[in-house]
């Protein structure tokens, strides 16, 4: 039997522990199914610094098993995300685990194995385990997280990253992916897949490429540019240009113009040219969609259009950056 551990916090997104926990269970339930054996594979149990209660900050109250300090063995252990409303709340909270930290410096010295999601990653980064070592985090996280970890090497490409006894991962789902390959390694494929398409879960999902322009657009603080770039987010197919979001945001040209360019280094055309063609990029990784309906889906009056740009912009065409993605990823293509 392997002894599964979630570490719970007062502010720890519940759904880091309960979805893993999920996983395990219906794993459990097929082993039964399977082997017409009682016994499960896994044992779960939340654990709390004092072994009181946590309160999530979904509002949900969890239960704790029992307190790290009588956690007597371990395989692997769970770190859920830390919820925040900005950088200095995530910090304030951190320095407020540090006795959490402690505890999973002690388990990692013994070996044990330690999967963290999203925010909680810096758990790990912050007591040092981290270093020298390759570990991911949740995309809009990653400026962050390099710069207060640079002895980490962040890879803001991946949703999953395996170093040594720790995953690190920057999704829900690829934090399920985790789950599932820990299964594979210990009790086979078959059963581990078995899960999988139980609970419909696609593991294979390991790229934020797609979310990466986004994040590195909006590092800047204008709240007027801020606006105009979820707007262009959000209505990419639309036919829109500068005269018209300046008055619907009640901003001269001028205005707009300057400090879109202030803000990102590029005018706002350049940005929304850039903006499709990382969109073109993901429908082309995502789904069979022919490149006409692409085109309509990014703004672009025609398929020869984009066709052009594409090549002009990647050095290949739409058709071969599609076949090279699929070359390398598992990903099961979506009719959408």
């Amino acid at each position: 039997m392997y002894q599964v551990i979630g570490l719970g916090f007062d502010g720890c997104q519940a759904s880091g522990l309960t979805s893993p926990f999920d996983v395990f269970n219906v794993i459990n339930t097929l082993w039964k199914q399977q082997r017409c054996d009682t016994a499960p594979l896994y044992e779960c149990h939340l654990v709390s610094l004092s072994g009181e209660s946590v309160h999530c900050s979904n509002g949900m109250k969890l239960h704790a098993d029992f307190s790290c300090s009588e956690v007597a063995k371990a395989d692997l252990i769970i770190l859920p995300g830390i919820h925040h409303t900005d950088g200095r709340n995530l910090l304030d909270s951190l320095s407020r685990l540090k006795a959490e930290r402690q505890w999973l410096e002690a388990q990692a010295q013994q070996g044990v194995t330690i999967a963290a999601n999203c925010s909680g990653v810096f758990m790990l980064a912050e007591a040092g385990l981290l270093n020298d070592q390759t570990a991911t985090t949740a995309w809009w996280l990653g400026s962050m997280f390099s710069k207060r970890y640079p002895q980490v090497e962040f890879c803001p490409q991946t949703l999953l990253v395996k170093n040594k006894q720790f995953y690190t991962t920057g999704s829900m789902t690829a934090n399920l992916g985790v789950m599932l390959q820990i299964a594979e390694e210990q009790v086979g494929r078959q059963i581990a897949q078995a899960a999988a398409r139980t609970m419909l879960i696609d593991a294979s999902q390991s790229y934020a490429s797609p979310y990466l322009f986004m994040q590195n657009q909006s590092d800047h603080q204008d709240s007027l540019v801020l606006a105009v770039e979820s707007q262009l987010q959000r209505d990419i197919s639309q036919r829109l240009d500068l005269n018209t979001l300046a008055k619907q945001h009640a901003v001269s040209v001028r205005t707009l113009s300057r400090r879109f360019k202030q803000a990102n280094g590029v005018n706002l055309s350049e940005y929304l040219q850039s903006l499709r063609m990382e969109q073109t990029k993901l429908l082309l990784e995502t789904t069979n969609l022919s490149l006409e309906k692409i085109a309509e889906r990014v703004g672009y009056g025609s398929q020869s259009s984009l066709r052009r740009l594409f090549q002009k912009n990647l050095g290949l065409s739409p058709k071969q950056y599609r076949l090279d993605r699929a070359r390398h990823s598992r990903t099961p293509l979506r009719v959408c």
